[in-house]
């Protein structure tokens, strides 16, 4: 197991003092959930693109706002019972080249836009295609590896989508995540070539 860095020991403390307090307001993980992060050094240009006041915040859950660690997902819903160890096996079959972010888009709902980048590389898929061998759930037969810019105000992000039109960045893989249901997140490294 490796080491977590003082966010996520933070993180950690935190989530268990929710559950052990009954927060009411606490959000809540359902299932585990694992992600490929990157090193993106434009993500603060794009973010600072965008009026403060078209931010879509939540006082009560801090996950929305802007993204701050890029990062795609490789597959949310696993069940409990899927452990480290089951992810790093999987993990440890691939080699992670750099992956393209491009085709800004949006995910909208009545509470808040999503802006995103499509993200295309090698070994996405067969990773989101082995990981669905282990118990999960998902309201999502399809597979498309995105990267979340920010939440935005619901109505404002098509005039961002419409900025960053036809922009293309490379990304440059670091680490994997597994975010399990416990609240725990256990780093895992990853070949990168």
């Amino acid at each position: 197991m490796s080491k977590r860095t003082l966010k996520e020991e933070l993180d950690l403390i935190k989530s268990r003092m929710n559950i052990m307090n009954e927060t009411k307001n606490a959000p809540r993980i359902k299932y585990g959930c694992v992600m490929l992060f990157f090193n993106f050094p434009e993500l603060k240009k794009i973010h600072d693109l965008i009026d403060q006041e078209d931010i879509y915040i939540d006082k009560e859950d801090d996950s929305f706002g802007l993204e701050l660690e890029p990062h795609t997902t490789f597959l949310y819903g696993l069940h409990d019972g899927v452990s480290t160890e089951d992810v790093e096996k999987v993990l440890g079959e691939h080699t992670y080249e750099t992956c393209k972010a491009h085709k800004a888009s949006l995910f909208e709902n009545e509470k808040y836009d999503v802006l995103k980048f499509d993200v295309e590389g090698p070994e996405l898929s067969e990773t989101n295609k082995e990981l669905k061998e282990f118990p999960y759930t998902s309201d999502y037969p399809d597979y498309h590896p995105h990267l979340t810019i920010g939440y935005l105000k619901s109505g404002t992000g098509k005039k961002y989508a419409d900025q960053l039109k036809g922009e293309k960045y490379w990304l440059t893989p670091k680490y994997a995540v597994y975010s399990k249901i416990d609240g725990t997140k256990d780093k895992i490294n990853v070949r990168i070539d």
